[in-house]
């Protein structure tokens, strides 16, 4: 219904271009301004440290349909940050969270992360168990995981993640610029990559924003949000490639962009809107639920499907345009003064 609505309708897209280019770096500054005032918190998987994993459920003497049930499941972070700090002397940040069991029903778990050079043995776990069912007698404290990272380790494993991006980004650049040679094949394949560039940053500011940690999951968003977004931005260059045969080299580029664009409309609203859809209802449950590892896996990945939306559409087009008539412009200039110069051997007969 869209894609038919859509295909009796123009837009002139490039009219705005600069608008475009300035809306996305605008939300990019106030993503650095995030950045600069909250920080940036790197997970222990990165910077090396310690992690200590619980599940709790009620004990036996508590049902579940037991009016203050809820009461007791209530638990405080701060005071759990203190009896951590008592048992291990060490600092540490507390996540409580739910997550899907194996069984059916909810999972409940605390995660205590320490940064730092110092592991944590399991009998250290062991003991903070004992004192997390001292001080809430009505729950019963299973230790189902301990990790301990080493530093250096961290930063390699980092380091590896953001070589494959860095990987992912250069190939495609070269495959842009070998598939759409035609329409000039390195400026498709840059401006497609700047798009995924903004894209990226997005995501990483939505992390920053929210607090979040970059972790795993912040690796796994970009590396599918790379893949969604080249793919959307490829499907409008490949329109522009095929109108460029039919139009013929008399059409401007930006009307070259507009009619691509016009005529991929349709499928994109369709697809990037059930995609973000689907996206958003993972969010929403994940909130009712508090499942925090799908929160912050699935929030970032919204607003990078978004971003994606928007950069294929406007950011990536608008720049080739931009490169586009800029290099015809500087190759008209090199030849109109190459004919104004005279030339020097006419002048030496003389």
């Amino acid at each position: 219904m869209v894609k038919n609505y859509l295909a009796k309708k123009e837009f002139d897209f490039l009219k705005y271009r600069t608008r475009f280019l300035l809306i996305a770096l605008c939300v990019i500054l106030v993503g650095v301004v995030f950045n600069v005032v909250r920080g940036t918190k790197l997970d222990i998987k990165f910077t090396g440290g310690a992690m200590l994993k619980y599940s709790y459920a009620l004990d036996d003497t508590v049902s579940d349909s037991d009016v203050s049930a809820s009461d007791y499941m209530q638990l405080d972070k701060s005071k759990i940050a203190s009896m951590v700090k008592e048992v291990t002397k060490q600092d540490s940040t507390i996540t409580i969270a739910q997550s899907a069991s194996a069984e059916g029903g909810v999972k409940n778990t605390i995660t205590v992360s320490m940064s730092g050079k110092n592991t944590i043995s399991e009998d250290t776990g062991e003991v903070l168990a004992e004192k997390l069912t001292e001080e809430y007698p009505r729950i019963d404290f299973a230790m189902i995981e301990s990790n301990s990272v080493d530093a250096t380790t961290g930063s390699e494993f980092f380091g590896k993640c953001l070589m494959a991006v860095i990987l992912a980004a250069v190939f495609m650049i070269i495959y842009v610029a070998i598939r759409f040679r035609k329409i000039g094949g390195m400026s498709a394949g840059v401006t497609a990559i700047i798009a995924i560039i903004h894209d990226c940053l997005i995501v990483y500011f939505t992390f920053v924003a929210l607090g979040f940690s970059i972790n795993d999951n912040f690796i796994a968003v970009l590396l599918t949000i790379i893949g969604y977004s080249i793919n959307s931005t490829i499907i409008i260059y490949d329109r522009i490639r095929e109108n460029r045969e039919t139009m013929g080299k008399k059409a401007t580029y930006a009307e070259l962009a507009n009619k691509s664009l016009n005529d991929t409309l349709g499928r994109t609203i369709n697809t990037n809107l059930t995609l973000i859809m689907a996206v958003l209802t993972i969010v929403i449950v994940a909130f009712i639920y508090d499942i925090t590892s799908i929160i912050t896996f699935a929030v970032p990945m919204l607003a990078g499907v978004i971003a994606g939306t928007y950069s294929s559409m406007f950011i990536s087009n608008s720049l080739w345009v931009t490169w586009r008539e800029y290099s015809d412009e500087k190759l008209a200039k090199k030849k109109l003064n190459s004919f104004s110069k005279p030339d020097k051997s006419a002048r030496a007969k003389k």
